[in-house]
């Protein structure tokens, strides 16, 4: 087999910078996304050949093999999945059900192939979601499929204080321009993780044995509410960065705005609201340093790297 990844934008002790087991073309999907992109030079590192996959193919350069791929154009996925030893899937920004078939439909016969492992991004809590749950019917897909899978459930990203949401600007703009933080969360807090991790933790999961069946949480090392987020990003610009608490109604017209059919956008806000102002993201686990054998960096951390961000 030759050493490909193929990359698609839309979770036992290793991580020890091991070279993966097996001669590796992995599938990636979504490769500007903010995980996506992270996981590239990772795989590269460890000698795979990268094919990224996206509607407008990226560059071409030495271990990147860009090619066009749509979810919603299926005669894009033979020329994506031909080949590849592994895929890292994650459906569209605003996930509604029929991504589940388009991820079926990508997995259909790959089942006795040269596919050895599938590396889905979701997001934390969904296998607790009814299956009609559109995050759920993607996770079920996967889960169906017959090829060896690990599901990844992060929490809330840190970088979506710095690079925004994929589907709303409007927070690191705030930041940016009006120097607030306007989101719904009051006293909620949640432990915030960095898309590094979660890239780093893919990576291993696409590349060595050991994570078949197993879903990981990545999550970062303390809960914070956004008013802490809020202190932490003031010292790093150097001016005061306020916590303005908001409803849902910004988080619907963002998921509108997005695309989003209005009863998806109104019930994954008020989704969003809960998983916030609850505390339900608030935990804490080890999966970041059993997976890759360092802890998360802290929002602090995290906060010096990505003062660009908020400079006006």
């Amino acid at each position: 087999m030759s050493n490909t990844v193929v990359v698609a934008a839309a979770t036992g002790k290793t991580g020890q910078n091991m070279e993966a087991d097996v001669s590796t073309t992995v599938l990636v999907t979504g490769p500007t996304g903010k995980v996506g992109r992270r996981l590239i030079p990772l795989l590269a590192r460890r000698g795979m050949t990268v094919r990224t996959a996206s509607r407008s193919p990226l560059p071409e350069r030495a271990g990147i093999e860009p090619v066009r791929f749509d979810w919603t154009d299926e005669s894009t996925y033979e020329t994506a999945r031909k080949g590849v030893d592994a895929m890292y899937l994650v459906a569209g920004p605003v996930p509604q059900p029929e991504h589940a078939d388009y991820i079926r439909t990508l997995l259909d016969g790959a089942a006795g192939t040269d596919v050895k492992r599938v590396v889905l991004l979701s997001t934390y809590g969904v296998d607790q979601a009814p299956p009609e749950n559109p995050l759920r019917r993607i996770e079920l897909a996967v889960e169906s499929s017959g090829v060896p899978y690990t599901i990844l459930r992060p929490g809330a990203f840190m970088q979506n204080f710095s690079e925004g949401l994929r589907w709303d600007e409007s927070l690191v703009e705030g930041i940016r321009e009006r120097d607030e933080i306007a989101h719904p969360g009051g006293d909620g807090v949640v432990s915030y993780v960095s898309t590094e991790h979660i890239a780093a933790v893919a990576a291993i999961a696409l590349t060595e044995d050991g994570h078949a069946g197993k879903a990981y949480a990545p999550m970062g090392p303390e809960p914070l509410t956004l008013t802490q987020v809020a202190e932490h990003i003031s010292w790093v610009a150097g001016r005061r960065i306020r916590y303005l608490e908001t409803d849902r109604t910004p988080i619907r017209d963002a998921l509108l705005a997005a695309g989003a059919p209005p009863e998806t956008a109104e019930h994954n806000s008020q989704l969003h609201f809960h998983a916030f102002s609850s505390g339900a993201l608030g935990v804490l686990n080890d999966d970041v340093l059993d997976v890759t054998g360092r802890p998360p960096v802290s929002f602090a951390e995290f906060a010096v790297g990505a003062a660009a961000a908020w400079r006006r």
